[in-house]
């Protein structure tokens, strides 16, 4: 399924109403049964989203908050991207800035266009991308996180590659080709496998190596009892291509 922030005229800026609907969107598709894969864009070709809606009086902007809720609309987003159970990729069609590279920290996997930049340029404006760190944070070296944070000076995309942060990177031409590649991949594996890792990974990101391994010794014989398991390990055995059941 792919989801797409619609707000061209503002290079698809993050506002309330957006990471709102952004959030019921991916909910919404990680209850559908028939969804595998969902894919993060923004529309056009100029920007995947240049970041909140940062001008003067901009309704939902990422600096109006309600003091009696301390919850971010942009910390939701992210948090919402990390632990949805189906693998998320993010199509960055263009610059993606500030929570544009939050949302593409958030997500599985990333493939960008090669005239895309991703960078966090509140500094410029006298700010610090303070709900951005968390994503960033564990996805990029200190170093070269800092530099882009104390700067404002953005990645290229092959930057952006060779530190990391993308999986790939394309022509305008070939970005929905290497999507759908990524898709059909992961559409063709078992879904139970994938959910439970996906849910396993995000659980031991933050224990000790000791907690990691015991909380993995636990789940290791829940996913092999599911019947994804079970068929594939016959598909294997009778040299076949596994029938998924996503159970």
């Amino acid at each position: 399924m792919r989801i797409t922030i619609c707000r061209p005229d503002s290079r698809n800026a993050l506002n309330r109403e957006v990471a709102e609907g952004l959030i019921a969107a991916i909910l919404a598709a990680e209850a559908d049964a028939e969804c595998r894969v969902i894919v993060l864009t923004g529309e056009g070709e100029r920007a995947f989203c240049a970041g909140g809606d940062i001008k003067a009086g901009a309704e939902g902007g990422p600096f109006v908050q309600d003091p009696a809720y301390p919850d971010h609309f942009a910390g939701q987003l992210f948090e919402t991207i990390q632990a949805c159970r189906k693998p998320t990729i993010a199509r960055i069609n263009g610059v993606a800035m500030g929570a544009g590279a939050g949302i593409i920290c958030a997500c599985d996997l990333a493939v960008m266009v090669d005239h895309a930049r991703i960078g966090t340029p509140e500094v410029k404006v006298g700010l610090f991308p303070m709900t951005i760190v968390p994503p960033m944070i564990r996805m990029l070296p200190r170093r070269r996180l800092m530099e882009m944070f104390i700067t404002g000076v953005p990645l290229t995309a092959e930057e952006s590659l060779r530190y990391d942060l993308v999986n790939h990177v394309t022509d305008t031409a070939g970005l929905d080709d290497k999507v759908a590649e990524l898709v059909a991949q992961i559409a063709a594996q078992s879904p139970t496998a994938i959910r439970l890792g996906k849910y396993a990974c995000h659980a031991m990101e933050d224990m000790t190596y000791a907690q990691q391994m015991r909380f993995a010794e636990t789940l290791l014989p829940r996913v092999a009892q599911t019947e994804d398991a079970r068929e594939g390990f016959a598909a294997f055995i009778a040299k076949r291509k596994p029938e998924w059941t996503g159970r």
